[in-house]
C-alpha cells in the first residue's frame, strides 16, 4: 500500500490540528527555528513581580504589555476573535509564534527558549501532553479564579494546567461530490473509494480521536482502541483512503471528500470552502461519539507571568467561552454558564447536540498512553504502508 500521510500534522491553520506521538528531532528543530516575538527585550520572569489577585494580575499584565502565545491559530476554536477581545478589554497585545506547531514541538520550544525572552508564555497542547510537560518541569502553577465551576476532568488537581475548551470528532463531507454519511459503517460503501483522508494518529490529537471514534463505532472502547486500528486498515485495503496535506486543501482541490476533525475546525473552513464552491456538510458519526479537551497551561518563568495569568482567565471568562462556542467549541465551564443563563443562544446554536455532549467519556491519560502505543506499533505497516 502507498503511504497515506503526511508527517506535517497541522500544515496551515485550516488543517487538522496537533498533540500525538511527535518526533523529538523534528520538535528541536522547530523550536530552534521559532520566529523572534515581539518585545525580546524583555526581562525574564525572575525580574517579574506576580499579582496575588486579578485586580494585581491585571495591572502588572498591563505593564508587560504583552503575551506571548504558540500554537494559537486564529482559525482554531475561534481565536482570532478572542485575540482582538482580550487586546480591546486589557489593552495587552497578543502575539503567536509559530501557529502551525504541534504539542511536541511547543515542549520543545519551551525546552530550547527557556530562560529567554522569547519563550512561550501558555501553551495549547493536547491533553497527552500535560504530563510529559509537567514531568519535564515545564509548567508552572495557577489556580484560575473560575476553577470551581470547571469540570474534575478538565483540570489538573495541582494547578499545572487547565483545559479550557474541548470538542467533539465530526466527519466533514463535499456534499456534491459523494452522499453524507451518518456513521462510520456508511464510510464503508464502495462511492467513498479513493476519497476517504485522515492524517496520521500518530502524530495529531485529531487523527487519533479519529481512531478512537471508530473504535467505539466498532465494539471497541476507550480501554481498546484496536477495533478503530482495524477499521482503516480494512480501508486502506481497498483502497478507500488517501493522501492529503490537509483537510482545507482535500476538500477544495477535490484530493478527498470524507475527512475528520474536531467539530469546532470546520467552522474556521467555511469561507474557503464557499470560496472553493464546496458544498461542505459536518456531521457527529451517531455510532461513533468521542470528544476530548486541549489544555492552557503556563509555562515555567514565563516572560509575562501576569500577561499569561491573565490570558488563562480571558479563556475561561464568559467572553473567552463565548467566543470559543461560537465555534462549536464547547466551553470548559459550559454547565455552569447553561445554569446560570449566561450562554447567548447564538453561541448555543453553534454547539453539538446536548445528547451528543452526554454521550462524551474523556480517556484518562492512561487509557490515551495505551491507545498511542498500540497506534504507534500497528498503524505504519497496517494502514499507512510503511
Amino acid at each position: 500500500m502507498p503511504a497515506l500521510f503526511s508527517r506535517l500534522s497541522r500544515p496551515s491553520s485550516s488543517a487538522r490540528r496537533r498533540a500525538g506521538i511527535r518526533s523529538v528531532a523534528a520538535a528541536i528543530g522547530l523550536a530552534v527555528t521559532l520566529p523572534l516575538l515581539a518585545g525580546c527585550s524583555a526581562p525574564t520572569a525572575e525580574a517579574r513581580e506576580i499579582g496575588g489577585t486579578l485586580e494585581e494580575i491585571i495591572a502588572l499584565a498591563q505593564e508587560e504589555g504583552m503575551v506571548q502565545l504558540i500554537a494559537y491559530p486564529e482559525t482554531w476554536a475561534n481565536y482570532g476573535e478572542s485575540f482582538a477581545g482580550f487586546e480591546a478589554k486589557y489593552g495587552v497585545k497578543v502575539a503567536v509564534a509559530s501557529p502551525n506547531a504541534s504539542s511536541g514541538e511547543e515542549l520543545s520550544a519551551v525546552k530550547n527558549l527557556k530562560g529567554q525572552s522569547t519563550q512561550p508564555d501558555v501553551l495549547d497542547i493536547g491533553y497527552s501532553f500535560t504530563q510529559p510537560a509537567i514531568d519535564q518541569d515545564l509548567l508552572d502553577i495557577y489556580v484560575p479564579t473560575q476553577i470551581d465551576e470547571v469540570p474534575d476532568g478538565l483540570k489538573d488537581p495541582e494547578g499545572y494546567w487547565v483545559g479550557a475548551y474541548y470538542g467533539v470528532l465530526s466527519i466533514g463531507v463535499n456534499a456534491d461530490e459523494v452522499d453524507v454519511p451518518a456513521s462510520f459503517a456508511d464510510l464503508k460503501d464502495p462511492q467513498y473509494k479513493g476519497k476517504i483522508t485522515i492524517g496520521d494518529p500518530r502524530d495529531g490529537a485529531s487523527s487519533l480521536a479519529t481512531v478512537f471514534a471508530a473504535a467505539l463505532a466498532n465494539g471497541g472502547s476507550l480501554d481498546n482502541i484496536q477495533p478503530g486500528i482495524d477499521y482503516f486498515a480494512d480501508l486502506a485495503a481497498g483502497g478507500y483512503l488517501v493522501n492529503s496535506v490537509s483537510n482545507a486543501a482535500a476538500l477544495s482541490t477535490g484530493e478527498a471528500a470524507v475527512t475528520f476533525d474536531w467539530n469546532y475546525n470546520y467552522s474556521g473552513l467555511e469561507a474557503e470552502m464557499t470560496q472553493s464552491a464546496v458544498d461542505l456538510q459536518v456531521l457527529v458519526p451517531g455510532d461513533g461519539v468521542f470528544g476530548n479537551y486541549y489544555a492552557q497551561p503556563i509555562t515555567i518563568d514565563s516572560p509575562q507571568p501576569n500577561a499569561a495569568r491573565l490570558w488563562v482567565e480571558w479563556l475561561l471568562s464568559d467572553e473567552g467561552a463565548i467566543s470559543y462556542a461560537k465555534s462549536g467549541a464547547v466551553p470548559a465551564r459550559y454547565a455552569a454558564m447553561d445554569a446560570a443563563g449566561t450562554l447567548p443562544q447564538e453561541a448555543r446554536d453553534a454547539l453539538p447536540s446536548a445528547d451528543t455532549l452526554a454521550q462524551i467519556n474523556f480517556p484518562t491519560l492512561d487509557q490515551a498512553a495505551a491507545a498511542t502505543e498500540l497506534v504507534v506499533d500497528q498503524w505504519g505497516a497496517r494502514v499507512a504502508g510503511q
